[in-house]
């Protein structure tokens, strides 16, 4: 289906913009999100794409494509506040269009698309089955052709996408009764903890896993882990404001060995590489552009994660320099031209 007030065959000004990168982001509302691309070397001139209408009180989720044009979006519409249901979309950047792949999908999940940008994963928590249930991770192609069950799990807390490596294997994350455990193609590839996990982020090469340990055993804190898909550990972590303590958020730069953690603020550790220094507050890192050279984040005011004072979406670029993109409030990822 088209988008509301899309004319069919109409273009966005964002297929005609000049080269670059260019962070796709959204204006949230009560019962719909505006989405907008800003270019990352002047956000203040974003593009409006489209509106997007959704159960009141539900903003949409998404993953930007491969090659930059489209964002898969998970959109709560149907069903009641308490008991939502949601439908996958893919928009295209460039013509606004708006097409429904997938119906009855879990809500609140980040879903992620296949390498060829031919097809997107998702996951679908079976109805009525309680508080451990049966979730399973489906594959469907963009003009919602072909879905099938790709693995299925019984009886757990959770399965979340973590993303598809580079020769389009499926990396997946189960939380139930053993902890978190990572998955990759279906087959378990490591215990990650006996703990709750998030913030989970596959390695350019897609042989590390990137996560934060909710680390409840002796008062909740958050602790960066980097685990091998075949089992082993990375010590080093590179966190994206200065001190030491509890991190959360994570992101890769493309082709960096270690990833970058958003770090409390705190006392440097050893072990840690402080990637930001000298401002007030903290970050959070969402993602990396394509080309590496902005770094989207989440910007915090306060002294810690327990006080994090008030949040603004930011780019860093690689100078330091930060750019304020002080009119959205969600990021969904890069697209470029």
């Amino acid at each position: 289906m088209s988008s509301p007030g899309t004319p069919r065959g109409a273009r966005t000004a964002f297929a005609s913009a000049s080269p670059g990168e260019y962070a796709v982001v959204a204006q949230t509302g009560e019962e719909r999100d505006t989405i907008f691309v800003a270019p990352a070397d002047g956000p203040d001139a974003a593009i409006e794409i489209a509106s997007i209408p959704h159960l009141r009180g539900y903003s949409a989720t998404g993953a930007v494509s491969p090659e930059g044009r489209r964002l898969a979006l998970v959109v709560a519409d149907g069903g009641t506040p308490a008991y939502p249901s949601a439908s996958l979309y893919v928009l295209n950047l460039e013509s606004a269009t708006l097409a429904r792949v997938a119906n009855g999908v879990d809500h609140l999940q980040t879903v992620a698309w296949a390498p060829d940008g031919q097809s997107i994963y998702f996951t679908r928590t079976a109805q009525g089955s309680g508080p451990r249930a049966r979730v399973a991770i489906y594959r469907v192609g963009t003009a919602g052709d072909g879905e099938r069950e790709v693995r299925g799990f019984e009886g757990v807390l959770g399965v979340y996408i973590a993303g598809i490596d580079p020769l389009g294997r499926l990396a997946s994350v189960v939380i139930d009764g053993r902890g978190s455990t990572a998955y990759r193609d279906g087959a378990e590839a490591a215990h990650l903890s006996t703990q709750i996990t998030r913030d989970w982020e596959l390695s350019p090469d897609g042989e590390w896993l990137a996560f934060i340990e909710s680390d409840a055993s002796a008062g909740l804190q958050y602790r960066a882990k980097v685990v091998s898909l075949a089992g082993s550990t990375q010590g080093q972590v590179a966190a994206q404001s200065a001190g030491g303590g509890q991190q959360l958020g994570v992101s890769w730069r493309p082709g960096a060995a270690s990833p970058t953690f958003g770090q409390e603020p705190a006392v440097t550790g050893a072990g840690v590489v402080a990637a930001q220094a000298g401002t007030t507050g903290f970050d959070v890192p969402l993602a990396y552009s394509p080309g590496g050279e902005h770094l989207a984040v989440q910007h915090w005011s306060g002294a810690g994660f327990e006080r994090p004072g008030n949040v603004t979406l930011e780019l860093l670029a690689e100078d330091g320099s930060r750019t304020a993109l002080a009119e959205f409030t969600r990021f969904y990822g890069w697209a470029a031209r």
